[in-house]
């Protein structure tokens, strides 16, 4: 399948591509990655039981998303789309210049947006703790996660497509058809209880390539509760997993999460696979996510056979101007997703012309782009629903 027009690919238009365009067909080389972004975005924003996360809510969080990371098209976007909502215009004043008639459970909704866009790895327990005081449900909050996340990947896909189209700078808000909510039927469930973290479980000290478990701080679905939609979507591995079964509160965004996941890593040509799970690595280690790093830079050492290159990339870390020792190539793919892992991203054309002369094609440099954008939405979900340990029959290194 291929995208004949950018109609209902919200990234392409905001990227401002053009049907026909170079940017276009690059973009139709990836169809799964293009067709399942646009389904995530549809399942977060215009789903069709908005349970206890209004519409209104949904649109805040992300126009503030988009504001913190200076997208100035993904924000005029959010921005028409609130508007056009009840009450939308009031909100959108107070989440561009807060002001003490704000509401306690808005308020409480944009600070979590406010730490998961910009330090995901200092989230805590208690904050989730705070959005259960005013009223936030599980599946709120794990929904509430997901738009700032995706919103974070979105605008690193943006902006990728736009260096690699030699946009130095963002364009101005763009805006996309009237929406309005409407018909959306809601559902509401009790506050969420907390899982308090287990004080016996061996957290990792540092960044490894060991595996590693993941333990929740909200409480995941039973799988013998399981509806058919979240049999589907955790069959398999996933159904052993806390944090996929914790995801499939949401489970309309789950399925299409998976299907940008798998199209983003698995699609073939382009860029080999060591180099997307690479950029994955590199994002995951500028971040702090351990977990993420952990699985993500093994896969990257075993498909390259490189384990001392990926080793030294875990010890030393991936600020820039750290000597890592890397083949240009490599050297390249770990500049790229660490220029686009920021708050805002600081990615520059400098960045694509750099992989163009040692040889990347462009469907190469959007594939490493894209994979590091999609750690920022999975980095930002590992690190703040639960934590990183240790399994019973793992060796804690010393």
């Amino acid at each position: 399948m291929t995208l004949s027009s950018t109609a209902s690919d919200v990234i392409s238009q905001l990227a401002g591509i053009q049907p026909g365009s170079a940017l276009a067909e690059l973009r139709a080389q990836r169809p799964e990655a293009t067709r399942h972004a646009q389904g995530s975005y549809a399942a977060l924003f215009d789903p069709e039981d908005v349970a206890d996360l209004s519409t209104v809510d949904r649109l805040a969080t992300a126009l503030r998303v988009a504001t913190l990371h200076a997208a100035p098209a993904a924000g005029g976007h959010y921005r028409h789309r609130l508007v056009s909502v009840e009450n939308g215009q009031v909100v959108a004043r107070s989440v561009e210049a807060p002001d003490g008639a704000m509401s306690p459970r808005l308020r409480a909704i944009l600070r979590h947006a406010d730490l998961l866009a910009t330090a995901p790895a200092q989230a805590r327990p208690a904050d989730l703790q705070a959005l259960a005081e005013v009223g936030l449900s599980t599946r709120a909050i794990v929904t509430l996660s997901q738009v700032i996340a995706f919103v974070s990947f979105q605008v690193r896909v943006l902006r990728g497509l736009q260096l690699i189209g030699g946009q130095s700078t963002a364009p101005a808000g763009v805006e996309s058809e009237r929406h309005v909510a409407a018909g959306q039927s809601a559902t509401h469930e009790p506050p969420a209880q907390i899982i308090p973290p287990d004080p016996s479980l061996r957290r990792p000290a540092a960044f490894t390539v060991d595996p590693l478990e993941w333990s929740p701080w909200l409480q995941p679905i039973d799988l013998a509760d399981a509806n058919p939609k979240q049999a589907a979507a955790l069959e398999g591995s996933r159904g052993n997993s806390p944090y996929f079964r914790l995801l499939a509160r949401d489970v309309d965004v789950l399925t299409e999460r998976t299907a940008t996941d798998r199209g983003i890593f698995y699609t073939p040509g382009g860029a080999p696979r060591a180099d997307r799970e690479l950029s994955a690595a590199a994002t995951s280690r500028l971040n702090g996510c351990i977990y993420c790093a952990s699985v993500h830079a093994r896969l990257a050492a075993q498909l390259a056979k490189r384990p001392e290159d990926i080793d030294r990339l875990l010890l030393k870390g991936v600020a820039p101007g750290t000597e890592l020792s890397l083949d240009n190539r490599w050297q390249g793919v770990v500049d790229l997703a660490v220029a686009l892992a920021p708050t805002p991203p600081v990615a520059t054309t400098q960045h694509i012309a750099q992989l163009r002369e040692i040889g990347l094609s462009d469907l190469e440099i959007l594939d490493v782009a894209q994979a590091g954008a999609f750690f920022a939405w999975a980095n930002r979900l590992m690190l703040t629903l639960g934590e990183p340990y240790y399994a019973r029959n793992e060796r804690c290194p010393d």
